[in-house]
């Protein structure tokens, strides 16, 4: 009876050391260690939607895992209020890809995921380099947002992260899920336990609440009765789509060569269709890479169509209807029946003469902030690859005659 009573007491006693080691632990993970509380089960993991953690929570993050970005929380959390993705998500990829930025390739890239190069950006190692870790964000959240939710549908951590870290690159698709729903679970555990639910719009550094960018509803085109599109006054938008090529063969050949994309043998007739048009071409590119990555994504690797088309078809266009849209036997068809689609039905026959009108009656999208974004993404490469044509262009050797 002695012996049992004992026994029971020395199991009092461990259970109670044992508490006080667990309580001490999560005081010790809450003053300085990194945050790893334990995950708390929150349904569906979708990318698109408000906030769940504060600028302070990120910094308090960033800061335990002696990440170069500490600090940069407000920049991370503004981010993702422009892009309408919840700046968890891009914390916990964050983590997963580089610890924060504190391994591998990303200490030189300073990229948040590792983005593969990309156009505005440089290219070191077949990864693509940021100017700052905010330049970084950027790029990942218009990547997640343009492409995978817009574009590909995709939604939720369990559809991108089988595109975004495919199995076929050896990665485990599997525990990379894991690892996110997991961080996000905590994260915004930890959340509500230290800083308390987070309000509606933006942060300030001060703390001074502010509202989210509104998102305008595109009034360009009106849709009529008989599915048709009726043009309507728009004010001009800078990037009106007819005009001379400004950008050379030569960028083109060098833009679809770095993307390994099925066109790179087209660059001159990208060119010269958009120059025989009246198309500037730049705008071909800029669609090309929103609607398929350039041919290397989507339904365009079946339909060798640079861009979406609808269907029906026409008796000029050499090209049949596939899950109602253009289908070519060739790149070459497609690029042709692009321009001459894109001038005659939007340009000529509806009026469609800038970036912001043609966008919101191309778009498969009738939401306004894809519109928006949409509109937002070919503008940004029209800008950015005009410069870049530009200064390739001037940084070309002179010859003897010149």
């Amino acid at each position: 009876m002695k012996k049992g009573g004992r026994m029971q007491r020395i199991g009092k006693i461990l259970i109670a050391s044992l508490l006080l080691l667990l309580f001490i632990f999560a005081s010790f993970a809450a003053e300085g260690a990194p945050l790893r509380a334990a995950p708390q089960p929150s349904g569906t993991y979708t990318l698109a939607g408000p906030p769940t953690v504060s600028p302070a929570l990120i910094d308090l993050v960033l800061t335990s895992y002696h990440s170069p970005a500490a600090g940069k929380g407000q920049a991370l959390y503004d981010d993702g209020i422009e892009y309408g993705i919840d700046p968890v998500y891009a914390l916990a990829f964050f983590f997963h890809e580089s610890t924060f930025g504190t391994a591998g390739i990303a200490r030189t890239t300073l990229s948040l995921g590792n983005l593969r190069c990309i156009p505005d950006a440089a290219c070191i190692d077949g990864f693509a380099a940021f100017p700052s870790w905010e330049a970084g964000f950027v790029a990942w959240y218009r990547l997640i947002r343009t492409l995978y939710i817009d574009s590909w549908g995709l939604t939720t951590v369990e559809e991108i992260i089988p595109r975004y870290a495919p199995a076929s690159d050896h990665n485990d698709v599997a525990g990379y899920i894991r690892a996110v729903e997991t961080a996000v679970d905590t994260w915004r555990s930890e959340q509500l336990r230290l800083f308390g639910p987070v309000s509606g719009g933006a942060s300030s550094a001060s703390g001074t609440r502010q509202q989210a960018t509104p998102v305008p509803t595109p009034t360009a085109v009106v849709p009529s009765a008989n599915g048709g599109a009726t043009a309507t006054p728009y004010p001009a938008d800078g990037y009106p789509l007819q005009g001379r090529p400004t950008v050379t063969v030569a960028f083109i050949a060098s833009l679809l060569s770095q993307y390994q994309s099925p066109l790179v043998g087209d660059a001159e007739l990208i060119y010269e269709s958009g120059k025989n048009s009246g198309l500037d071409p730049v705008y071909a590119l800029a669609f090309f890479l929103h609607d398929s990555t350039f041919g290397t994504v989507g339904l365009a690797r079946v339909t060798h169509s640079p861009g979406l088309l609808h269907a029906p078809v026409s008796a000029d266009c050499r090209c049949r209807s596939l899950g109602g849209y253009r289908s070519y036997k060739s790149w070459e068809d497609g690029i042709r029946d692009w321009f001459r689609y894109v001038h005659d039905h939007y340009v000529d026959q509806q009026g469609l003469a800038t970036v912001g009108q043609l966008v919101p009656v191309y778009a498969q999208s009738h939401d306004p902030l894809v519109v928006k974004t949409f509109i937002q993404m070919v503008e940004r490469q029209v800008t950015l690859w005009r410069q870049q044509s530009k200064q390739a262009g001037q940084d070309q050797p002179a010859t003897d005659g010149s």
